[in-house]
């Protein structure tokens, strides 16, 4: 694997910081917040809320079963309750409804108010119907683009993408809508602090659907995380618990969410048809004792998740490492896996082979659907764009898409999509970093990182490249001792999946690394810690 630093030259951490993200360091660690009156029809939306509520009218709330649509579910049923509103909350079943809002749904909603969050962009059908035949009012809040299918009879549509829309920032989830609407009525209500929960529910919302954390979105996460490590933070038993068994209570963080609170927020919605609606009464719960009873279901089932998302990662690498040299992209068509943890192995065979790859499962009623993961910066949907007269159905982005087609279909999707990579240079044959440090700096670097926390999408960490790294001690880690830990004067290197690699090269006492530099903490101690995407004997 070859190791090629970016064209730009960064001499600092801060340096990589700003220049990467296009930021000032002002508008990194004093983000500017958009009045909520200020953002896509939220005014028109609390006004119509208001008006319902005093007409009596019953209130449904249609979310996702992802991490954001649960969230946000959950801020808007929160904020109701607290204006003593009784409120219905649905979150689709994840294979019976699939995604968005169906008839089915809202079978026997009358008369109603209907807000949806996090979808109905793309419900047209469904809602005007809803609105036209049976009476409902209907308000959507989401955040996806708009493609000519969204609703002509809604009351109000809430979303920044939509055409002609002039709000100052556009980059919202759909918890991060919920949250301005939220903002807007409690103003109204003459109510200046905003609650903990709904402003904690923000900030999860927002990094786990890896919105852009600049703007808007910086100044949510940034409170929400610093309302949240205050220690005075006033939060129901739900939330407090699923904090408190991401951090051990530990200080959260941005990667404390992603990597440990939106997974156990997300993986009963992946592994069972009505998990979503599960993790909601989790959010909601207000006794510690079911919360507590919550939250050890959740997190059983998380690791559930974590052993079948192994074990299909094994069956593929086993058929993989069987075909001599791999072809970008990686295209794999495991029949049996369970749909809802497609993405989860793109991603994570994305990463490991550092290429694009798209995982195919086939469904109950014999269609091949699958989920694609970019790496570097290759654009999985320009690819799908050249391909779609073989698909049933494509969408996404220039990182991620989601598509479909016949089983047949499979081995020529496969040939051609590997002719259109041909000539490009492929991301798998390399690693970009940012910055080049030694050991020393490692201290230094992490108090710089600390100060411009979050890091995410639009703000990514720099990758830095390590030279000459002194191992003192090596600890291989993993059941089948698959990690290893090196120790060093100044901090730890932590390598995933390469203790065999590291092995191979002798064990040599003095590296190179490329990766990420940190901090870990556990069991109340903290260290730093690179955490390494590739090692080599340093010459």
């Amino acid at each position: 694997m070859e190791w090629i630093q970016n064209k730009t030259i960064y001499h600092t951490i801060e340096e990589a910081i700003l220049g990467m993200s296009g930021q000032s360091a002002e508008e990194l660690l004093s983000p500017r917040e958009v009045p909520a009156e200020q953002v896509c029809g939220i005014k028109q939306a609390g006004e119509t809320i208001e008006e319902c509520i005093r007409k009596n009218m019953p209130v449904v709330i249609v979310g996702d079963y992802d991490a954001d649509g649960i969230t946000s579910t959950t801020i808007l049923t929160r904020l109701l309750y607290s204006m003593g509103v009784k409120v219905r909350p649905i979150i689709p079943r994840r294979f019976t409804d699939g995604y968005g809002v169906s008839d089915s749904i809202l079978k026997g909603v009358e008369n109603s108010l209907i807000i949806t969050v996090d979808n109905g962009i793309a419900a047209g059908d469904v809602l005007d119907k809803a609105a036209t035949e049976h009476g409902n009012t209907v308000v959507v809040l989401d955040h996806h683009l708009a493609d000519g299918r969204e609703p002509k009879r809604a009351a109000v549509i809430c979303d920044p993408h939509m055409d002609g829309d002039s709000s100052p920032y556009k980059e919202y989830c759909g918890a991060g809508l919920a949250f301005k609407l939220a903002q807007y009525m409690l103003r109204v209500a003459d109510i200046s602090a905003m609650p903990d929960d709904l402003l904690a529910l923000a900030c999860i919302g927002t990094i786990a659907d890896s919105m852009p954390l600049t703007g808007d979105n910086r100044a949510i996460v940034m409170n929400g995380l610093r309302r949240v490590n205050s220690g005075e933070a006033h939060l129901p038993a739900g939330i407090n618990q699923l904090l408190w068994t991401a951090s051990s209570g530990a200080p959260m963080n941005e990667e404390t969410i992603a990597y440990t609170v939106a997974p156990l927020i997300n993986a009963p919605g992946r592994m069972y048809n009505a998990g979503g609606t599960s993790v909601l009464k989790a959010l909601l719960c207000t006794d510690n004792s079911n919360a507590q009873a919550y939250l050890g279901k959740m997190v059983a089932i998380n690791n559930d998740r974590k052993a079948t998302v192994e074990e299909w990662m094994g069956k593929i690498r086993a058929a993989i490492d069987t075909q001599g040299k791999l072809s970008a992209p990686l295209v794999a068509f495991a029949k049996k896996m369970p749909e809802g943890i497609v993405g989860l192995v793109a991603g994570k065979l994305a990463n490991q082979y550092h290429v694009p790859t798209i995982v195919l499962v086939e469904t109950e009623d014999g269609i091949a659907k699958g989920s694609g993961r970019s790496y570097g910066d290759f654009d999985m949907k320009a690819m799908l764009d050249t391909l779609s007269d073989l698909l049933i159905t494509y969408g996404g982005h220039v990182g991620a898409a989601g598509l479909s087609l016949m089983p047949d279909k499979v081995s020529e999707f496969r040939k051609r999509a590997r002719d259109y990579c041909t000539g490009i240079e492929q991301a798998g044959e390399y690693i970009r970093y940012d910055i080049v440090l030694q050991s020393k700096d490692f201290g230094a670097a992490v108090q710089t990182l600390k100060k411009y926390q979050p890091f995410g999408q639009s703000v990514p960490k720099p990758v830095c490249m390590v030279r000459g790294f002194q191992a003192l001690g090596m600890l291989e880690m993993g059941t089948n001792k698959t990690h290893i830990k090196l120790s060093g004067r100044n901090g730890n290197v932590v390598a995933f999946n390469m203790a065999e690699a590291f092995r191979s090269m002798g064990s040599p006492e003095v590296i190179d690394a490329v990766g990420s530099l940190g901090e870990n903490t556990f069991r109340g101690e903290t260290t730093v810690q690179f955490l390494a995407d590739d090692i080599r004997a340093h010459i």
